[in-house]
């Protein structure tokens, strides 16, 4: 197992549409992630309105190499034009195991 975690820090007025990221821009992650290894994706939000993170995304997936077929596939390109519909912060992915 393996994971992706995308990191959306906190700016200066910045804006998070925490609703659409739960409703629409996970299920189009795995949409488009899941038929080459991604198993699973949740959102953690910090609960102090003074935190350094908007959001903390984190998308679980078989093994690192589907990690790697994930950012390959065609629809990849979907998914990161989506996320300019909830925040116009540029987020950061680690890859994990």
């Amino acid at each position: 197992m393996a994971k992706l975690v995308v990191t959306y820090p906190a700016q200066d007025g910045a804006t998070f549409d925490r609703d659409y990221y739960v409703n629409v821009h996970l299920p189009l992650a795995q949409k488009h992630f899941g038929p080459v290894g991604m198993t699973g994706g949740e959102a953690l939000f910090p609960l102090a309105g003074d935190a350094a993170l908007l959001c903390v995304g984190i998308l679980t997936f078989d093994s690192a190499e589907a990690i790697g077929a994930a950012m390959a596939v065609p629809g990849a390109a979907e998914v990161f034009a989506d996320i300019g519909n909830f925040t116009g912060v540029q987020p950061t992915a680690t890859a994990m195991a």
